[in-house]
């Protein structure tokens, strides 16, 4: 069934100067703007294409990608507001309506909320920041390990809300949190755990790749390059532990406070150093 919010393969019904007339099956007749049809196509031919209401509320075909499809969920900039919604930037020349009614909170010109992209009860593409009624709290279908999309969402006391595949709300926590992050920003991501309460915590890093004994080694490494110093330590910014050791600032001070206890280590505000001329 031919659908209003996504891709469709139609058939060309007629050219013209002016473009192409799509057979939209339910939706009669569609047109497509002669810049946007493929010179190489006739009559006859099918082409893929997605369809949306146009200023004028006819449904017209494109193929231009769109920030969004009907279904979906992202982070869209507000470019203005009107008497019935805000209207945002997802990348056609008509501006996507986030009803009034549908905003968790009031969208103002200039800012950046994630939402859902819903058709409403008259047939028309609309978008909602209330996404409590769209995405789930509790998962199905997935495990531990498992790789996913990841859309970072409001932080929280404990770290970051997280959209699973565009269909479940996870968590991310600070101490997973290895480098700067920012609210509506995509990323690729793992499944840490699945709660009992079938919540889902969530890893930037593939768990098991590293082990705290590759870790150890890099660590008593890094202090021997530097002639038995290191000035990474446990107060070391996030984002510098990863980008050097490849984990979380939890799990390297987990891995320092090891090596401490074996009294290989010494650990001072300045940095880390060898505890003896031993070294390891």
């Amino acid at each position: 069934m031919v659908k209003i919010g996504q891709f469709n393969f139609l058939k060309i019904f007629r050219k013209t100067a002016r473009g192409t007339f799509l057979e939209a099956g339910n939706l009669g007749q569609v047109f497509l703007p002669v810049a946007q049809t493929p010179s190489h196509c006739e009559v006859g031919d099918k082409i893929q294409v997605f369809l949306y209401r146009d200023s004028h509320d006819e449904v017209v075909a494109t193929t231009k990608k769109p920030r969004i499809e009907i279904g979906g969920t992202t982070c869209l900039k507000v470019l203005s507001v009107s008497r019935v919604g805000a209207f945002l930037d997802w990348g056609l020349p008509k501006d996507l309506l986030a009803p009034f009614g549908e905003q968790s909170k009031k969208m103002e010109v200039g800012e950046f909320h994630i939402v859902h992209a819903y058709e409403d009860n008259t047939g028309r593409l609309c978008a909602s920041s209330k996404l409590n009624k769209f995405i789930k709290a509790e998962t199905s279908g997935l495990k531990a390990g498992d790789s996913v999309n990841l859309i970072v969402g409001d932080q929280t006391d404990l770290g970051y809300k997280m959209i699973v595949n565009q269909a479940y709300w996870g968590l991310l926590h600070h101490d997973d949190i290895f480098r700067e992050i920012k609210y509506g920003q995509k990323l690729k991501g793992f499944i840490k755990k699945l709660r009992a309460d079938k919540r889902i915590d969530i890893t930037l890093k593939q768990p098991g790749v590293s082990g705290d004994k590759s870790l150890a080694s890099k660590i008593l490494a890094k202090i021997e390059s530097g002639n038995g110093f290191s000035a990474i330590n446990d107060k070391s910014p996030p984002e510098l532990i990863y980008q050097e050791f490849g984990v979380s600032k939890k799990v390297f001070k987990a891995e320092l406070g090891a090596l401490y206890k074996q009294r290989k280590i010494l650990i001072g505000k300045d940095g880390i150093r060898f505890a003896n001329t031993d070294k390891h």
